[in-house]
């Protein structure tokens, strides 16, 4: 077993115990936000240090603002609009990835899910200006959209409904904790294989694996991103 899979198999085991752990609270609201500060915690002692884990809505020049975001991978190299409450205003050109966090998945549910996606796909940078070095497969300007779960609904029932959603919806990535994970199957993440719309790994530490290593891509670039700030004031 290559260390990074075996690596994973134990933060598998952590994650899924600390999160129950979590049940002892009993107040659905105070869970959820204790379940997302673990994968905000998780990711921000793994990932490359040029991007900050924070939560909030995103915020383009037209003044368009996507919903609530439960996890936002945004760059150091770009300022935010900080609230005591955690829940910080991100600029669009700022942001590389978001999460979104639950619990537990049904097809059903992914309609909600793919509403938030939605609305961060519709944002737009005020311009494509600026440079970045290291790897380049990802498109310069795209933010990354992963649903993350502890539980839920088997792979294949999860895909089917996926499919089902339009593209503006769906997530590049769905990992669930237990089970494993789908990766949208584009040939920018990995390589493209067969006509699937996702890759699918059926186990969980083999998805998280997989999950460092494209979040690895996608925020361990060296990126300066310009920004119209006269957009974003008149």
């Amino acid at each position: 077993m290559k260390p990074l899979v075996e690596y994973c198999h134990g933060a598998v085991k952590a994650l899924n115990a600390q999160y129950e752990m979590t049940s002892v609270l009993h107040h659905s609201a105070t869970a959820g936000s204790a379940r997302e500060r673990l994968i905000q915690d998780f990711l921000t002692a793994h990932l490359p240090e040029m991007t900050s884990v924070v939560s909030g809505m995103i915020v383009d020049s037209n003044g368009r603002r996507s919903k609530q975001q439960d996890i936002v991978l945004m760059l150091k190299s770009m300022p935010r609009l900080p609230f005591a409450s955690g829940h910080d205003l991100i600029f669009q050109e700022g942001t590389v990835a978001t999460f979104e966090i639950k619990t537990e998945i049904t097809p059903s549910a992914l309609e909600n899910i793919a509403l938030n996606i939605e609305s961060v796909k519709a944002l737009e940078p005020s311009t494509l200006e600026g440079a970045q070095l290291g790897d380049l497969g990802w498109p310069y300007a795209r933010i990354l959209n992963v649903v993350l779960t502890y539980g839920g609904t088997a792979l294949d029932g999860i895909e089917r409904k996926l499919t089902q959603i339009p593209d503006s919806g769906q997530p590049d990535v769905y990992l669930d904790l237990t089970k494993g994970i789908l990766i949208k199957n584009e040939g920018l993440l990995f390589t493209q294989e067969g006509f699937s719309s996702y890759l699918r790994f059926d186990d969980a530490a083999v998805g998280l694996a997989r999950l460092l290593a494209l979040l690895s891509k996608v925020t361990g670039r060296l990126v300066m991103r310009g920004v119209k700030w006269d957009a974003y004031i008149t």
